[in-house]
């Protein structure tokens, strides 16, 4: 076993198209450091050596694939080539003579998402049959051939699509909101650290309609319902999934499941009836058509509930402990080897859920909190040493706060979960108010609700399971009346951005979100969420999802643009 340095690199370029064969092309530079065996040698590929195509397969093997050797540069197939670069560094410039990576799409690089044939163990036999769903474009005409992927304009997506799920992979632990350590020696035989970080591609399934689907149109009755608060876009995304069910699928039964998860079993609480003419016109308006609900999330009373009513198709509407009630039903479900799909679809308006851009609802929020903003701004500036506080959601994330106050661009401070901060001392927030009050007149102050909860921490949790927080908006504010002489205007508008009807962006989103789950459950997928990873509508595990909060980055490069909006300074802890 010999130890090897170096940068390694293959080239794949297509001089034909190759129908049977998927693969991705990612360029890389790394520093490898492995214990490879001996390996036969290059098998005649130009420009290779043993210790190239020895680092490659190491390489290939890390990524779940296998290098291939499929040609000469004068096939019409790929052409791969094996090749050490001496150095690092070397082998950062790429020109149209360097060598990038290939692989094949599939194997261990890909995230799994669990599917019906892996779970349902009914009489019936689960069988795929052609999807009926189509667009006005891509409909076969009547009488004219069979309805095919072919001629049917590209409508299906192919079940080898994938889309990577990181879109940086950073150069060095020094880059600014880098993911990656500078210890990168595999086995700890090295004593020296290094500067590179290694890559690992993942991959998500793409979402879409699939040429074969494993649900009888007209033997699904689906549900959907809304967990946890109110969200800006959630009727848009009741109307979408009623639609693409009735009109896309020709699903006649659909069950809007009243005020959360206890819609499903308790007494006096009824189902309601949905269709695309009872639907019509809802995204116009704030709020639940199905109501909400935190808590009843009585998982075998649920999937009872499920049994007993012939449901086959749920779709939750929620946020993380949403999405965990979904994924526990779904695990219940499978464990009862019922042929149901439990598909989620993000809903929170703090935007708190792992891998995904953005949850839907957020643009909205920011939007909205836009108006509270400005007429904070409005008091503090006509009044004598005039303070306008305003306290947006954000419990144990602070990018709706975050995100306002860039947007806004007179917010002096912005205060945040992540960030912890000071109020009294030198570096403390209380100072630098005077100092503002002092300068310019006024101060604009821009709260997340889970911020400072060390000043004002309560005990227990609330119905839907999360710790509850202490109210430091008017802690806040009663704060900086004892400390100083100024006018306060205290504006809490969480109820009012809640309500409001979806803008434009985040109603297209909504629309895109529940066609996709409804896409990724007749393609017989459970226990999935959709969401958009690097713009791409996209299948992922509930599970990769609710992992922990996603939470703002106090390294990342969106928080520094905020303190050189704002010019905060930082406010430590004193020690």
């Amino acid at each position: 076993m010999a130890a090897v340095s170096g940068a390694v690199g293959a080239v794949s370029r297509p001089l034909g198209r190759d129908p049977l064969t998927h693969r991705v092309r990612l360029k890389f530079a790394l520093n490898s450091r492995a214990s490879l065996a001996p390996s036969p040698a290059s098998a005649g590929i130009p420009g290779a050596t043993n210790d190239g195509i020895k680092k490659a397969s190491v390489l290939f093997r890390r990524l779940g694939g296998a290098p291939r050797v499929v040609g000469s540069r004068s096939s019409a197939a790929h052409v791969t080539r094996a090749v050490v670069a001496p150095n690092y560094k070397d082998d950062l410039d790429f020109d149209e003579d360097d060598d990038v990576y290939t692989w094949r799409v599939g194997g261990a690089n890909d995230i799994p998402i669990r599917h019906l044939r892996d779970v349902y163990r009914g009489e019936a036999p689960l069988v795929a049959i052609p999807n009926p769903f189509c667009t006005s474009s891509s409909c076969p005409v009547r009488g004219i051939g069979d309805r095919t992927p072919l001629n049917l304009n590209r409508v299906f997506v192919s079940e080898d699509d994938r889309v990577l799920l990181k879109a940086i992979a950073f150069g060095s632990p020094d880059s600014l909101a880098a993911q990656c350590s500078f210890d990168c020696s595999v086995d700890g035989s090295f004593d020296e650290p290094c500067d590179v970080c290694s890559f690992t591609p993942e991959f998500c399934y793409r979402a879409g309609p699939r040429a074969k689907i494993y649900f009888e149109p007209a033997e699904v009755h689906a549900a959907i319902v809304n967990c946890g608060g109110l969200c800006p876009g959630i009727n848009d995304v009741v109307r979408s999934v009623v639609n693409t069910l009735e009109v896309g699928y020709g699903v006649k039964k659909i069950s809007g499941i009243r005020f959360g998860w206890g819609g499903f079993w308790k007494d006096g609480v009824e189902n309601m009836p949905l269709t695309r003419r009872n639907t019509s016109g809802v995204q116009d308006r704030g709020g639940s058509i199905i109501g909400c609900g935190r808590g009843g999330g009585d998982v075998p009373k649920i999937v009872d509930s499920i049994e007993q009513q012939g449901i086959n198709m749920v779709f939750v509407i929620g946020g993380n402990g949403s999405h965990a009630g979904a994924n526990a039903i779904s695990a219940e479900c499978a464990e009862r080897g019922l042929k149901v799909s439990v598909v989620g679809i993000p809903k929170t308006i703090d935007n708190d859920i792992l891998h995904i851009d953005k949850t839907f609802g957020f643009d909205t929020a920011v939007e909205e909190a836009q108006k509270a903003i400005k007429a904070a701004a409005v008091e503090a500036k006509s009044a004598l040493n005039g303070v306008g506080v305003v306290k947006l959601m954000g419990r144990q994330s602070g990018f709706i706060a975050m995100h306002a106050a860039l947007a806004s661009g007179s917010v002096d401070v912005c205060l945040i979960p992540e960030v912890p901060f000071a109020m009294e001392g030198p570096n403390g927030v209380v100072e630098h108010i005077k100092s503002l009050l002092a300068t310019q007149g006024h101060a604009i102050i821009c709260l997340a609700e889970g911020a400072g909860q060390e000043y004002v921490q309560e005990t227990g949790t609330d119905a839907g399971g999360n710790p509850k927080l202490g109210d430091i908006g008017p802690w806040f504010c009663k704060r900086l009346k004892r400390e100083m002489s100024c006018d306060v205007k205290y504006i809490d508008p969480t109820y009012m951005v809640r309500g409001v009807t979806a803008n434009a962006h985040d109603s297209i989103y909504c629309t895109i979100l529940g066609q996709n789950a409804v896409h990724g459950a007749f393609a017989g997928y459970t226990g999935i969420s959709i969401g958009m990873v690097n713009t791409h509508a996209v299948f992922l595990p509930i599970e990769r999802l609710i992992e922990k909060e996603r939470l703002v980055d106090p390294d990342g490069r969106m928080w520094h643009r905020l303190l050189t909006s704002t010019g905060q300074p930082d406010f430590a802890m004193n020690e």
